[in-house]
């Protein structure tokens, strides 16, 4: 039998990234191929804009992976911008008792109450022009008697219960995305099999499982966007999006200078961002200065702190807006949820010192993350926080990092039901 090869592409904002990949079944990991990354083509701020241009930028891509493993891939898995999507979650209890008032919880409650959760999020969103695109079982509870409390578990696999209740974390997408994006891969004759927003793989791939247990703050710093999400008990309890983003941070840098914003000064602007990618304020930055385009002389230049505190300013005012969004969050403060550390990931995390800026808003312990990619080619250059989303999605769906603890068939059943909104032909 030949080797299993998939493709997992992520549809960034900013940037496209794609990584194709094998499981190494004796160490249960991702080995990595091959790689690329291009700025998007056909996406305006997390949009489809042109999908003509974005078919093209895809099936480039793709033909230059397959090329460089001399092979085809057998399954493809994307992420989209989570601005084409809606996130929420559904509760739902079920009674497993038999005529000795209780039973022991096996695979078949689970997948039945995992069915039913399903059916009720198409019932309720099939007026709405949405899609299921993915779920997430977040949090299993058992009740032992008719009047107990709900207790939460970690695994209700063999336990004696009364009664099950699952808290499930969906995403809906809008139909019209995942038609597009059928029309793309079904000219470009490539199986698409499964979809997902970034935050959510990106997330359980760079926060580590003690850390979702006892209450952590993911952030994907993305370029038009930062998503936040927020765990508990292994559980996502809370997920937000900031229309604000590294693109923020580049308009910036042109308004500093006395610019008007447009496409030229933009993409100065953010390979200034790029050479100066540093928000650690030294002394001797005060006397380097530094001119908006650097082989011509200029009105208005900066200095080398003033460029880092314009840059620096305006990301702790990102951290600032999810920190107050999460405090304020009604539910989460109504459950009693907090936090005790942060992990930041994502195409605009690559700042020097970030996490200094994260620790002085937030005033807790944060990590920057990286992907930890396990490869025999030297792929040093992706092994950063902009490839956590891409590399975590590959672990998402092949390894199923979702819920380990269960029999992963149970998932994968209920996944299957959702392929039937994907194209399913054959690449070659």
């Amino acid at each position: 039998m030949g080797r299993k090869l998939t493709l997992a592409l992520d549809l960034g904002s900013y940037e496209l990234k794609g990584i194709i990949f094998e499981i190494v079944e004796f160490k249960n990991n991702i080995h990595v191929l091959a790689a690329k990354k291009e700025k998007t083509l056909g996406i305006e701020d997390g949009r489809i804009k042109n999908p003509n241009l974005l078919k093209e930028q895809v099936g480039r891509v793709i033909e230059s992976l397959t090329e460089e493993v001399g092979d085809y891939v057998d399954e493809v898995y994307l992420s989209i911008p989570p601005v084409n999507t809606l996130q929420n979650n559904i509760v739902k209890q079920m009674i497993v008792a038999d005529s000795t008032g209780s039973t022991i919880i096996d695979n078949t409650h689970v997948s039945a109450l995992t069915e039913k959760l399903i059916d009720e999020i198409k019932r309720k969103s099939e007026n709405q022009e949405l899609t299921l695109i993915d779920f997430m079982i977040n949090e299993y509870n058992t009740s032992p008697s008719p009047k107990s409390k709900y207790e939460i578990v970690d695994n209700p696999i063999g336990m004696d219960a009364y009664a099950l209740g699952m808290d499930m974390f969906f995403i809906l997408a809008k139909t019209y995305v995942i038609s597009t994006l059928q029309t793309i891969f079904e000219d470009l004759e490539v199986i698409l099999d499964k979809i997902t927003v970034p935050y959510v793989p990106g997330s359980l791939k760079a926060v580590p499982y003690t850390a979702r247990k006892n209450g952590a703050l993911y952030i994907d710093f993305g370029a038009s966007f930062t998503d936040a999400v927020v765990f508990k008990n292994n559980s996502i309890v809370h997920s937000y999006s900031l229309p604000l983003g590294g693109d923020t941070v580049t308009s910036d840098l042109v308004r500093a200078f006395g610019k008007n914003l447009d496409d030229k000064n933009f993409a100065l602007a953010e390979k200034m961002k790029k050479k100066y990618s540093n928000l650690i304020i030294e002394a001797e930055d005060s006397q380097k200065n530094i001119f908006f385009e650097p082989d011509l002389l200029s009105d208005i230049f900066l200095n080398l702190e003033q460029v880092k505190l314009v840059m620096r300013e305006r990301v702790k005012e990102i951290f600032t807006l999810i920190k107050e969004e999460v405090e304020q969050n009604q539910v989460m403060a109504a459950r009693g949820i907090n936090y005790s550390q942060v992990v930041i990931a994502g195409g605009s995390a690559k700042f020097d010192g970030i996490a200094d800026v994260a620790r002085e808003v937030f005033n807790l312990p944060v990590v920057v993350a990286t992907p930890f990619i396990d490869s025999g080619v030297d792929f040093e250059e992706i092994d950063s926080p902009e490839f956590v989303p891409v590399y975590g999605l590959a672990e998402y769906f092949a390894g199923d990092i979702r819920k380990p603890e269960l029999n992963s068939g149970i998932v994968n059943k209920m996944i299957g039901k959702l392929k039937t909104i994907f194209n399913r032909k054959r690449r070659g």
